[in-house]
């Protein structure tokens, strides 16, 4: 008998569960606390508990996160640095920031490079860009480099990473490599954000790894992509970008797997974020524009998901209305904090002793994660703040005092963005040490942090707790109506939320909620009420808390499934290895084949499209492979995207062969191709074939796992 391990790596807890894939079950799980700065210490944690001769059998590893995730809704990441070519810098500089890039000073930029055929138009100053990056080189870690055409001929992307990666020694990646999107902004977003998670995954991994050895488990790895399939661990290295909602990803198939559910809204709540997925028939909708994290709107394909900053560790502070705000931002819960560092309850209890009231939360604290003293990226001040640390946590005034600088000017920004630093705070998780919802961390440094807030805010503790509570409920029916509305009402919801829409959604769970705990008829003249048919499936260790009243208020039911704690993990190792691969035909003096590989020309548009079968076929049998999939199964689509000349209609052809070298069947494919060229009435635009590819990691007639 042959078991598979899930191991889930969350902001908050590392997750571990064995699966039985003869037996279709869980047989173990386990959870321990993540520790930032030593993954490894998390990853034993769990592993530790499964049973010794469970570990024995255990034959393959597959892993999920939520570190990748989690650093872009937080805006951490390694040093990175974006070179745009062929790009119109005043467009970037518009609309750059709707993708979550950074400002244009920032990037550098090169005129020259291909057309949209994929023809030279004039070869990029080199020499400027030797240039520019020796003016930045010492400050950053790793390149990008995006061409705006890149799509069509990957030349010039492959010549600016040659030649980066000899002037600097440094990693380079380029956006062809990583997503066939037409979207330059995409692209660019995609590359940036690939390049920036590289070190944390290659870290994630690498604890892994460690962590196997230790405990005796010489098994292959497989990593969870965010749409939910499973590639290799050297694919994970090159691409981290696909691990984004990985974690999210893993458990929506961790919850349909536990639950059973063909039609449900999934909300996973962790420890950081939250994530919210719709399924339908079965099977996760798909984010076909590509996923959105955070600021970042990409290219990369992944489970329709809605993150957002809301967890059992989001930071509660209070705002110059003197009301709440709870997240996006994360912090360790001043709970684990004094656990971890006893000497810190003193402190936090002075602070409430004090009973100070003020602008800036003073019950805030700071650790530190790793040195910084031989690094000149960061300035004195900043590795001042990292050398008074040394000794353990220090609140934000102690901290201001022993740099000689005030609790206002303190910088601390690209100290907590780089992870060099941590803050620690009131969080959700503290005030469910209070309910007796949580109890593992100090309650004592739990009730005078909530303490200190209260008086800040001028309420009593109880009605500091009911306050974040339906704080928390509240930003999760927020989310689910408008994950619901996205995606039933896709015209007016275009534009995004309007700011009469996001006040509608709030008071409508202002006044379901009154109706319920008063259990009487409310005197509004209209009331708003938003309802879901589909049941709410909560997975994550806080879920329970607060999803049911949220259900309620949806007019829906709520179900918490046994081991919802460890979807993730389960979800981990239960899933199959998916890929995509596109080739797309333009009519250009003949028709033009492009490809992530090779640009191909023909005569004949029926000659393109049998080339392009084959070829997709074969790309996307050598992807599965590279995953990891043994049985593949491929389906081949011809999509032919037409127009009528008179502009009035557009119109697509669509076939399907399971195979390409059915000639039946490409015949067919082929005429019905050539009438739609021939056609007086249409045109042509372009031709997209695509391949879809399926298989399994476990090959259950030799018993084995194909790593």
């Amino acid at each position: 008998m042959q078991y598979g391990l899930g191991i889930d790596t969350g902001g908050t807890y590392t997750d571990a569960a064995v699966f039985d894939f003869e037996n279709n079950k869980v047989i173990n799980t386990a959870k321990s606390i993540t520790v930032k700065e030593d993954l490894t210490i998390g990853i034993k944690g769990a592993l530790c508990q499964i049973p010794h001769e469970m570990i024995a059998k255990i034959k393959l590893v597959s892993l999920s996160t939520t570190l990748a995730t989690n650093a872009c809704v937080e805006g951490k990441g390694c040093r990175a640095k974006l070179v745009l070519i062929g790009f119109d810098e005043e467009l970037v500089d518009k609309y750059g920031y709707e993708y979550g890039l950074p400002d244009k000073t920032e990037i550098i930029f090169l005129s020259g490079g291909t057309n949209q055929q994929g023809d030279m138009s004039y070869e990029p100053d080199w020499d400027l860009l030797r240039t520019k990056v020796d003016d930045c080189n010492n400050m950053i870690d790793i390149f990008a480099v995006v061409e705006l055409w890149g799509i069509r001929n990957s030349l010039v992307e492959m010549k600016a990473k040659t030649l980066l990666n000899a002037w600097t020694g440094k990693q380079v990646v380029c956006g062809h490599e990583l997503t066939d999107k037409l979207n330059s902004l995409k692209r660019a977003a995609s590359t940036l954000i690939n390049v920036q998670l590289i070190p944390l995954i290659n870290d994630f991994i690498n604890a892994v790894k460690i962590s196997l050895k230790h405990m005796g488990i010489e098994a292959p790895l497989v990593i969870v992509r965010g749409d939910g399939s499973l590639m290799s661990e050297k694919f994970a290295r090159d691409k981290p970008m696909e691990t984004l909602l990985c974690g999210p990803a893993a458990s929506v198939a961790g919850a349909i797997n536990l639950t059973r559910e063909n039609d449900c809204i999934i909300v996973d709540m962790g420890g950081t974020t939250s994530d919210i997925a719709i399924v339908k028939d079965g099977i996760p909708e798909i984010a076909i524009q590509g996923a959105k994290i955070g600021k970042w709107n990409t290219g990369i394909n992944s489970i329709l998901i809605n993150t957002f900053g809301l967890g059992g560790d989001s930071l509660i502070r209070h705002n110059n209305q003197n009301t709440l705000n709870i997240g996006p931002d994360r912090a360790a819960p001043l709970s684990w904090l004094a656990c971890r560092w006893p000497s810190v309850i003193e402190k936090i209890e002075t602070i409430y002793q004090d009973k100070w009231k003020h602008t800036i939360s003073l019950c805030e604290f700071f650790y530190k994660i790793r040195d910084i003293s031989e690094e000149d990226y960061y300035n004195q001040e900043e590795k001042d703040i990292v050398i008074a640390l040394t000794n353990g946590p220090l609140s934000l005034a102690e901290l201001a005092e022993m740099i000689d600088t005030t609790i206002y000017s303190i910088n601390l920004k690209r100290l907590e963005q780089y992870g060099i630093v941590m803050r620690s705070g009131l969080t959700p998780t503290d005030i469910m040490h209070l309910t007796g919802d949580f109890a593992v961390w100090n309650k004592e440094a739990a009730y005078y942090g909530a303490m200190i807030m209260a008086n800040q805010i001028n309420v009593q503790l109880e009605e500091l707790i009911k306050i974040v509570k339906e704080n928390v409920k509240e930003r999760l029916y927020f989310n689910i109506v408008n994950m619901i509305l996205e995606h039933d009402e896709v015209q007016m919801m275009r534009g995004g939320v309007s700011k009469q829409l996001n006040n509608l959604i709030n008071s409508s769970f202002k006044k379901k909620r009154k109706l319920i705990q008063e259990r009487n008829n409310q005197s509004d003249i209209v009331a708003c009420d938003f309802s879901t048919r589909m049941k709410l499936v909560g997975i994550g260790a806080p879920t329970h808390i607060f999803l049911p009243d949220v259900a309620g208020a949806l007019n829906t039911s709520c179900i918490i499934p046994d081991n919802a704690g460890v979807a993730n993990a389960i979800g981990a190792i239960t899933g199959n290895v998916m890929v995509e691969e596109k080739i797309l035909i333009i009519p250009n003096n003949g028709f033009i084949c492009y490809s992530t590989f090779e640009n191909k020309r023909f005569s004949k548009h029926i000659d393109a499209v049998e080339w392009a079968k084959t070829k997709v076929y074969e790309m996307a049998m050598t992807s599965a492979r590279q995953r990891g999939a043994v049985d593949v199964r491929i389906s081949v689509t011809v999509q032919n995207n037409e127009v009528e000349v008179s502009g009035l209609s557009v119109g697509n052809i669509e076939c399907e062969d399971e195979d390409p070298s059915n000639k039946n069947m490409n015949q067919s494919d082929e005429l019905m191709a050539d009438e739609s060229v021939n056609s007086k009435n249409k045109l042509l635009i372009e031709t997209v074939i695509t391949a879809r590819a399926i298989g399994n990691i476990f090959d259950r007639n030799e018993q084995k796992y194909n790593m």
